[in-house]
């Protein structure tokens, strides 16, 4: 152990220059380290953490990759000041404390337990049944939205849910075109049927105004980075791993899309509640 790095200031991050941390690495290049307990992290965490409780890190810290940055959080930044300086001290070459914890954190956060979805993948599975999952998460989602837009009686809301359809039509045409150049085959739902983004099942949206769907929308997108950063996390094969970070990836692209789209509903509307 270097006994002069550990007892050495470790850098914390605002909110707002975690946030930017995270805006502006890709999936895979940032590990997100969570120190809370697993029922902490299940109420809220931020999309593709990793959850280490504190108590466990000095055990597992070998599930994590020295040579790559590291931000970790907890609650409100004790436990996670700790943990920085504990692998600051074990050669970590860069680490990052979030100040305030979670419940300063200014960005959009998952939900669920670390585990939840990944039943649907085999961690050992090839790059064809990973493709097919994905395929049919965003045909789902697609689907989903198009029933909706059909269902309502409010012209407004019909014509967003429409464009949120379309909007799956982009991650769909790349996973068949990377899939047929890959296999020479067309790619289908593989039998997953009935799950949207974030492996959930079809449920149906509570919302009375555009600004309500896109807040709803966002909330499954970052659901979607969530599971296929996690997806990629346990993943044992490599094209399998990048495939899901590369949808983690555009995951983001469309959350940034989504958010300018909701904040421009929201001043429409007059809300900023």
């Amino acid at each position: 152990m270097n006994w002069k790095k550990l007892f050495s200031r470790t850098p914390s991050l605002s909110a707002a220059e975690a946030r930017k941390l995270v805006d502006s690495r890709a999936p895979g290049d940032l590990q997100v380290l969570d120190v809370r307990q697993p029922g902490e992290y299940e109420a809220g965490h931020l999309p593709g953490a990793r959850l280490i409780p504190l108590k466990e890190l000095s055990e597992r810290q070998g599930e994590l990759n020295p040579q790559q940055p590291v931000l970790v959080y907890c609650a409100v930044g004790g436990r996670s000041r700790a943990a920085a300086q504990y692998l600051n001290g074990q050669g970590f070459k860069e680490v990052y404390n979030l100040a305030g914890g979670i419940k300063a954190w200014e960005g959009g956060q998952a939900a669920g337990p670390e585990d939840v979805g990944l039943e649907l993948l085999p961690s050992g599975a090839e790059y064809d049944e990973a493709a097919a999952l994905a395929f049919a998460m965003e045909e789902g989602l697609q689907r989903f939205y198009l029933n909706l837009a059909e269902r309502s009686g409010d012209s407004s809301l019909r014509r967003l849910y429409q464009r949120l359809a379309d909007l799956e039509d982009g991650h769909k045409e790349r996973l068949s075109r990377e899939y047929q150049e890959k296999t020479g085959r067309l790619l289908d739902d593989g039998g997953h049927q009935g799950v949207i983004e974030g492996g959930r099942i079809m449920a149906e949206f509570v919302a009375d105004n555009p600004a309500a769907v896109l807040e709803q929308a966002m909330g499954l997108e970052f659901q979607a980075q969530d599971l296929y950063q996690r997806l990629a996390h346990q993943s044992e094969v490599a094209a399998t791993r990048e495939l899901f970070l590369g949808l983690a990836a555009e995951e983001k692209e469309h959350l940034a899309f989504l958010a300018r789209e909701f904040d421009q509903a929201r001043t429409t509307r007059g809300d900023e509640g």
